[in-house]
């Protein structure tokens, strides 16, 4: 599946990160903010991601 629509590489990592996960973007709003991403499900629960460019590598914050 092709990504389109990203505005900067932390964003398309971290989509490629949701692929990789078998996470189905459409439920799922995802807020980038620099190189940090709040992903939403509909429930309201947050996962924040974190795209490290030295490692060029998307992790999990806790």
């Amino acid at each position: 599946m092709a990504i389109k629509g990203c505005k900067s590489i932390a964003e398309y990592a971290i989509r490629q990160w949701m692929q990789t996960q078998n996470l189905v973007e459409s439920a799922f709003n995802l807020t980038m903010s620099g190189n940090i991403g709040t992903l939403r499900d509909r429930n309201g629960d947050t996962l924040v991601l974190a795209y490290d460019s030295t490692d060029k590598a998307v992790y999990v914050q806790e």
